[in-house]
Parts: C-alpha cells; sequence; structure tokens
C-alpha cells in the first residue's frame, strides 16, 4: 500500500498527478495485460490451493506466477529502481519490491504476487478514495468566474474578471455568477448565494439591493454598479480563506508526517532484525540455516509489509481536510486545521454584543405618550422630523412607524410645511412644523430646549423624547434586537460545558438586560476597545492555566485586536468589516450563532474520527505483527493489515462530510 512517508501526503493535493499520462491505445493495452494478468494470476492461485481439480507441473506454475508479478508489478519495480538510483532507500515501492522478492526467494510466489497485487489494488481504491472526497469538499474552491460583461458607453464588453474595478456596471443575465460585490441599479429577482454562505433559501433582490460576487442570479437580468474591484470581492476573499485554510497544517498532521519520516526506516531494520538476528541464533544452536532463514524471512516480509503507515499518513490530512471542506459548504470559513484541532480544548467563549449577539440595528421598543396626544399624533410629528435625517436613531423610528399604517400614511400624503430644519450633532433635530416648534432628541438635548430637567425615572427608560413648543409630549425607547438565534445558540454552548462571557462598550443596564436575556452570567459592560482586550487578556490567562483554549465572537473594526488576541477569533462575516474577517481564525458568512456550536460539533466529530483510525489502525498493525513474529499470522492477513486497514480508515475519515 503506498503512503509510507511524503508521497501519500501528496495524494491529497495530487491525487489528479498519478494518473498515467498515455495514449489511448497505451491506455487500452495497458488495461488489458492488467486484466489478463489477473485472470492468469486468479487461475494459478485456484490451482496451487488445490480448489480445481488439475494440477500443474511446480515449474510451468512458478513461470505463471514469475510472468503475473513482472505485468502486475512492474509499475512498482520500476519506480523502486529509480528510488534506489536517487538513493531514496526508503519509499513505498521499494519496501513492496523488497518484502515480494524476499517472498519469491523462499518460495511463495502465490503471496509474493499477492503484494503487488493487493498494493496496486489499495493504491487504485486509495486515489478513488481521495478524489471523491476531493470532489465532494471542493465545489466552492473549484467554481470559478471566467468572464464578466460589463456596459462600455452603452455597449456590453466581455473582459475577464480581475479587469472589474468600482463603478463598473455589470450585466449578468439569469444562471451567472455575479462576478463582483455590487449594488443593482436596475432589474429584480432571485439569487442563490449557498456557495457563500450555505443559505438555501434564495434571496429576493431589488434596485438598491447589496449582492456579493459568487451567488447566482437565478431568475432575471441583472445591471450591477460595482463597489468592488474583483480582487476584493466578497468571493476572491472567501477562496483565498479556503486556499490558507488548505495550507495550514494541524499539529497531528505536522507530527504524522515527522513520524512517517522515521518510523519507515526503522521498521525495515527492525523487519530485517526478526530476519536475521533469530536465524543466526537457531544456526548457533545447531538448527539447519537454510530452514531457519527460511522461516524468519517469512516472519520479516510479514512483518514489513504490515508495518507501512498509509493508514494514518493519509486517513488524518484526509479527516481535517473534509471536515474543513463539510464547514466550507455550511458556510462556515476555518482558515486551517490548526484552528479546528485547537476547538477540541476550548474553555471559554467571549462574545461581542453590538453585532455579534445582537443585529447591530436599533429598533424602538416602546413608545410613550403624554399630556392629551395619543401615540399617532406622535409618531406622525417624529417620522416628520426624522425623515429628513440619515441617523440610525431616524431610520428606527421610521421603520416603527411602517405596521402604523394610519401614522404612516399621514406621513407620506401630508402637505405639512418644515422650516428651520436644523440638526445637532450628538443631540437631535429642532424644526417649525406648520409653524410649530418641534424637537426631537436626547435627554439633554431637549432639557436645554425646554429649560428644564426631565424626570430621572424618565431619563433612565427613554433614549429619545420630543417636544412641542416647551413640553414633552412623547418618549421612545430604542434597544438594538437581539439576534433570534441567540438564545438557543448559547443554551446549546452552555450544555458543552463552555464558560460564556459578555464584553460590551454600552451601558450597564443594557448589557445586563443582554446578558440576561441569552443566559450569559459573566458580563462586563461600558468598555472601551483596550478595555476589551484588557479583560480577555485576563480570561487567557486564567484557562492557560487550566490548558483551556478562549474563543473571541467578534464584528467589528473594533473587535480585531481580540479577534487576533485570542486563540481562536470567530467573526460574523455578513455584516463584520474587512479588518475582522482578515485578524479572524474562523468566519461565519452568514451571522447565524448557531454555526459556532455546529463549529464545535464538527471539531468533535473529527477529533473522534482521528482517534478511531489511530487506535484501530494501531491496534490491528501491532496485533499481527506480533502474531506474525511468533509464526501466528501468514502474508495474507498481513495485506489486510496494510490495504484493508488503510482502506477502512480513509472511509472512516471520509464519515466527517456526512
Amino acid at each position: 500500500m503506498s503512503c509510507c512517508n511524503e508521497e501519500c501526503q501528496n495524494a491529497l493535493q495530487n491525487t489528479e498527478s498519478k494518473a498515467p499520462q498515455e495514449t489511448s491505445t497505451q491506455g487500452v493495452l495497458s488495461n488489458v495485460l492488467f486484466g489478463g494478468a489477473m485472470i492468469l494470476y486468479g487461475f494459478a492461485l485456484l490451482v496451487d490451493f488445490g480448489w480445481i481439480g488439475l494440477s500443474l507441473d511446480s515449474t510451468l506454475l512458478s513461470a505463471i506466477f514469475i510472468l503475473c508479478y513482472l505485468v502486475l508489478g512492474f509499475g512498482i519495480l520500476k519506480e523502486a529502481f529509480i528510488g534506489l538510483i536517487s538513493r531514496e532507500y526508503f519509499n513505498e515501492n521499494t519496501l513492496m519490491a523488497l518484502a515480494s522478492l524476499s517472498a519469491f526467494y523462499i518460495g511463495e510466489s502465490a503471496e509474493a504476487v499477492a503484494i503487488l497485487v493487493f498494493y496496486r489494488i489499495g493504491e487504485s481504491l486509495e486515489e478513488r478514495v481521495v478524489a471523491k472526497a476531493k470532489k465532494q469538499i471542493q465545489n466552492l474552491s473549484a467554481l470559478k468566474i471566467e468572464s464578466a460583461r460589463v456596459l462600455r458607453e452603452g455597449v456590453q464588453v466581455s473582459i475577464h474578471p480581475k479587469e472589474i474595478q468600482k463603478g463598473d456596471v455589470l450585466v449578468v443575465f439569469a444562471g451567472e455568477r455575479i462576478p463582483a460585490d455590487g449594488k443593482i441599479i436596475k432589474g429584480e429577482g432571485s439569487v442563490d448565494n449557498s456557495a457563500l454562505n450555505g443559505e438555501s433559501i434564495p434571496q429576493s433582490v431589488i434596485v438598491g439591493d447589496k449582492v456579493l460576487s459568487g451567488g447566482i442570479n437565478l431568475d432575471a437580468n441583472l445591471q450591477i454598479e460595482a463597489t468592488q474591484n474583483y480582487a476584493d470581492s466578497a468571493f476572491s476573499k472567501i477562496l483565498r480563506l479556503i486556499e490558507e485554510g488548505n495550507a495550514q497544517k494541524s499539529h497531528s498532521e505536522e507530527f504524522i508526517t515527522k513520524f512517517a519520516r522515521y518510523y519507515t526506516p526503522i521498521v525495515t531494520l527492525l523487519a530485517f532484525a526478526i530476519t536475521l538476528l533469530p536465524t543466526f541464533y537457531f544456526w548457533a544452536l545447531g538448527a539447519d540455516f537454510m530452514e531457519a532463514f527460511k522461516t524468519w524471512s517469512y516472519r520479516g516480509i510479514i512483518f514489513l509489509v504490515v508495518s507501512c503507515p498509509c493508514a494514518l499518513v493519509i486517513s488524518i490530512p484526509l479527516t481535517f481536510f473534509a471536515s474543513l471542506g463539510k464547514a466550507s459548504k455550511m458556510g462556515i470559513l476555518i482558515k486551517g486545521s490548526s484552528y479546528l484541532e485547537s476547538l477540541y480544548s476550548t474553555g471559554t467563549i467571549v462574545f461581542d454584543k453590538t453585532g455579534t449577539l445582537t443585529k447591530g440595528e436599533l429598533v424602538v421598543k416602546e413608545v410613550q405618550v403624554f399630556g392629551e396626544y395619543d401615540k399617532d399624533f406622535v409618531l406622525k410629528n417624529a417620522q416628520i422630523l426624522e425623515s429628513h435625517s440619515n441617523h440610525p436613531i431616524a431610520k428606527a423610528i421610521l421603520n416603527y412607524a411602517i405596521p402604523q399604517n394610519a401614522a404612516l400614511n399621514s406621513v407620506q400624503n401630508t402637505q405639512d410645511r418644515i422650516e428651520d430644519f436644523k440638526e445637532y450633532a450628538g443631540g437631535g433635530i429642532r424644526a417649525t412644523l406648520n409653524g410649530k416648534a418641534f424637537a426631537l432628541g436626547n435627554a439633554r438635548f431637549i432639557e436645554s430646549l425646554i429649560k428644564r430637567e426631565i424626570c430621572e425615572e424618565q431619563s433612565a427608560k427613554c433614549q429619545v423624547f420630543l417636544s412641542l413648543e416647551n413640553q414633552i409630549i412623547g418618549a421612545f425607547t430604542l434597544e438594538d434586537a437581539l439576534k433570534e438565534e441567540a438564545k438557543d445558540a448559547l443554551l446549546k454552548l452552555s450544555a458543552k460545558s463552555m464558560d460564556l462571557v459578555m464584553l460590551s462598550g454600552d451601558k450597564q443596564s443594557v448589557a445586563q438586560e443582554v446578558a440576561q436575556s441569552v443566559g450569559i452570567s459573566t458580563y462586563y459592560a461600558n468598555l472601551l476597545p483596550h478595555q476589551k482586550v484588557a479583560h480577555l487578556k485576563e480570561i487567557l490567562q486564567i484557562q492557560k492555566a487550566k490548558g483551556k483554549k478562549v474563543i473571541f465572537v467578534g464584528d467589528g473594526i473594533n473587535d480585531a485586536p481580540s479577534l487576533a488576541l485570542s486563540d481562536i477569533g470567530i467573526a460574523m462575516g455578513k455584516v463584520g468589516s474587512d479588518v475582522a474577517l482578515e485578524g479572524a481564525d474562523i468566519v461565519i458568512m452568514d451571522d447565524d450563532l448557531n454555526k459556532i456550536p455546529q463549529t464545535l460539533e464538527i471539531a468533535n466529530k473529527t477529533r473522534r474520527i482521528l482517534l478511531e483510525n489511530i487506535v484501530f489502525a494501531l491496534g490491528v498493525k501491532a496485533a499481527i505483527m506480533v502474531l506474525g513474529a511468533l509464526g501466528l499470522a501468514n502474508l495474507w492477513l498481513a495485506l489486510f493489515g496494510d490495504v484493508g486497514v488503510a482502506l477502512l480508515a480513509l472511509l472512516n475519515a471520509k464519515r466527517t462530510m456526512s
């Protein structure tokens, strides 16, 4: 079986390159020769084992085995010879050639051919398993946008995506992939973003909506103004993250590479020791030298065949490779198997609040009215004022008014006159509406206008007040709405015995309410970015002393230092900043907090399968080695210990994709 050294790990990157570069005629001839040799070998085995009523002269039978050996093992023998010339003595071809020739020497012709036959069959099946795994888990990275269509002076021109610049107008037909991030300026339809975030439900888009590169335009012709060039687009970044992830090796992968480098020559020398030392020992005691040599050579060959570490050398990288692929399909981009491995020992998860546990968008939680005015009057006039502002609070009040049909319609159809409109940064809005002085803003701003203090209870509860002349007529309580899945996701993490911590720059009362809503008992409020980092450093020190890792989950630019400082940084990729995405180790493309427990489940399943393969492979091989040394195993069992165990380990590794 292949994979006794680094060459078998290369199968993960170079599976296709192992295919013989033959012409069609040569390929057909090779297949015919291989098939004919296999049939002839099967016939010779039946005769040798006495399973058919036919006997052949031993010389003729040996000649048939030699012929089959040369035909079936030509490629292996050739590679072994090249290895010897280039002084690569400990590669899999050399070892298999040595084992098979030794078997021939001691008269075990059938087993000698079997070593090469099963080696080739195992190698072929191994490549098929790896190729199938690669095909299943590289769909995203294999996606390529070959060309883009742009409008130049009213004419559609086809260009390479790398030539797209910010401001170009892209024309995307139905069924085509969007080549760069942009904003729709003409057309409406549905976009499939499953390649980006794992979301199966298409996104409905209209003029003004933003779209990401990599999404598929399903059912309409769209014109999109590029807001990024191709190199800076979401799709390009995702492909780079996947490439970086495949390049990052885990400690397990690095160990197994070093392990194979020393393991293979050691077991080869042990095989020689098993052959020679007992032979000379029993010969010194009076035994026949050739009989002793034949007996112990057979046992040495068994040891040599079964000792190949291919089951581990290829199944460990494949397990990580498949896990990273499964995660990317789900919209979870992990920048390397080393980070996936680190998740095994996570003890604490630290969350930023805004944009992570919450949506990062203000919504109106409550509207209060005072005096003789009703809610519709307060909403109508507040919306009229805020319709002239781009502030997030203005957007929240306008959106709150949308379900209030009477208030909304009255605003949309109003002929009210707005005069002397003025917006004060950090304060609010003043304007004259139909000859009356209105103001909308925070407590400090309104107090400066009405020349009296707002009662402490109201000031603590409400953030925005509406005044008419010098009288407060309404107040709005706003909040950053929790993500719908936040509580459920954090309950799942708590069930995994994770310590949950929240860091927030918001005031104490707001942070407390959010923490209690999602089930976090430890939280810190009123934090500036550098204070978040200080708290995180303290948590890291505590967990490091326990041998545990710390995950930080955030999204914004102010989270970038914490993402980089933590053992594993997880960024919300949908609204997360470029700085946060670059600093994070794991990116959740659709901002779904449920993806965090799912990521931990992938990591735990990966670890479980790795341990299963290690225990199974080493256990079976060790048992067959011992039995072989004691003369209780034959070469057929040794072949199972090599080929069979490797294939079973590979198939088990593929379970990470399910």
